[in-house]
């Protein structure tokens, strides 16, 4: 694995490739150096617009990774995910991460939606050069049951939990579905 300062060595003769710029914001995002990996993701999306679908796509996500941990950059991170969706609608990664962030504020009408719109994209995606946190259709009915919960769709989320319960998914999804099913 190439560091940070090879990376950019390497990428100085071809700033203006988006892999490039992608592979030096992942170095950057995993050392925690945020607003550099932000910088290039953005990099990423700029001059992969017409040529690099995938990685503008996943780098409109992580951006909103990058930022999720700031207070005060809600829209920033909205907006990213906004951005990838209408970048690519036909895939369900954003849809998820949005719902997600809407489940964890609270917000459960949005939450319902996002993961509801991200259902009518779930069939076959190839997979993205970096992880986003989606790991499968289960992801978005997880934020659906969680969701439909607390919009009064009660019979909607028992009936979710109880199919997810049964799937072969994560451990931590299904300690959590076990909790929500107890409460309920």
């Amino acid at each position: 694995m190439e560091t940070i300062e090879e990376l950019i060595y390497n990428a100085s003769n071809d700033m203006f490739n988006p892999e490039h710029n992608f592979n030096i914001a992942k170095e950057y995002e995993a050392i925690g150096q945020t607003a550099a990996a932000m910088s290039f993701y953005l990099r990423t999306a700029e001059y992969g617009f017409d040529s690099h679908p995938s990685l503008v796509y996943a780098s409109l996500i992580r951006i909103s990774y990058c930022v999720a941990d700031q207070s005060g950059r809600e829209h920033t991170l909205e907006n990213s995910l906004f951005q990838a969706i209408q970048y690519m609608p036909n895939r369900p990664e954003a849809y998820f991460v949005l719902s997600r962030y809407y489940e964890r504020s609270q917000k459960w009408q949005e939450c319902y939606m996002f993961a509801e719109l991200g259902l009518l994209h779930t069939s076959k995606v190839d997979s993205l050069k970096i992880d986003v946190e989606y790991y499968g259709r289960y992801c978005l009915e997880f934020e659906k049951a969680v969701s439909a919960w607390w919009i009064g769709r009660r019979d909607e989320s028992k009936i979710i939990f109880n199919r997810l319960i049964e799937e072969d998914i994560p451990e931590h999804y299904k300690s959590s579905i076990k909790y929500n099913l107890e409460r309920l």
